[in-house]
């Protein structure tokens, strides 16, 4: 039987060209399919969300380091103001016996005018038109007389005779919040532990409480209630 022989390409020439047009075609094929491929894998910015979060952690933290610090700066212009309070000008060393608070009135109050109003406790100054002595940060001692008091609220005002002082800016409690962060200023058992700082949080809003004052019955009411610590007497 005849078999048909393919003619042998004899021109060295066009073989390399049609080898060299082979490997063109395949690498071609291979290009595409890897295209193909890629455009499947889903690249996630990996390193752009990671920067992101760093850049959001340092801004939550710069932003709570100058919370920090407005608050400290904020205390620390309040302490100017805190004065301390006595029914005796002389207390000596009995701030430290059992009775010295009921005995002396040993307290805090706060400068709200600069010529000599300060905001304290009645129990602490004593009744209207009572006397007694106040001493500023700077360790200088006046002489104070109630122009008004409430037992009710245990609130009183007394005026010193003095001018430029750093006076308090007094908020609005009806802007007050539950959970809202709180701190309380004052002088916990007397001038040597003055204007100590504690801290804490709006508990509850609106409570009554009922007090027993000479024999009788006393009803505060709309008051705010905090977790910082304060010392019952002051």
């Amino acid at each position: 039987m005849y078999r048909y022989k393919p003619k042998e390409i004899k021109h060295p020439k066009l073989k390399r060209i049609l080898s060299l047009f082979g490997i063109v075609i395949c690498v071609a094929v291979d290009s595409i399919l890897l295209h193909n491929m890629y455009l499947g894998i889903e690249i996630k910015p990996f390193e752009e969300e990671v920067n992101e979060t760093n850049v959001s952690l340092n801004r939550n933290l710069a932003e709570s380091k100058l919370k920090g610090q407005e608050i400290s700066e904020m205390i620390e212009n309040v302490s100017h103001s805190i004065v301390g309070i006595s029914k005796l000008k002389s207390t000596g060393n009995t701030v430290f016996l059992s009775d010295a608070n009921s005995q002396l009135g040993l307290g805090t109050g706060i400068i709200i005018t600069d010529n000599g109003y300060i905001l304290t406790n009645e129990h602490v100054s004593g009744g209207k038109y009572a006397t007694c002595y106040v001493t500023l940060e700077s360790g200088k001692s006046y002489s104070g007389n109630v122009i008004w008091a409430d037992s009710e609220i245990d609130l009183s005002i007394v005026k010193i005779n003095a001018r430029g002082l750093k006076y308090v800016l007094l908020g609005d409690s009806e802007n007050v919040k539950i959970a809202d962060m709180v701190y309380a200023i004052g002088n916990p058992i007397g001038f040597e532990f003055q204007r100590t700082v504690t801290g804490g949080i709006v508990s509850a809003k609106n409570r009554t409480i009922k007090l027993e004052e000479n024999g009788q019955e006393v009803y505060m009411e709309d008051l705010i209630q905090t977790d910082a610590t304060i010392n019952p007497r002051k």
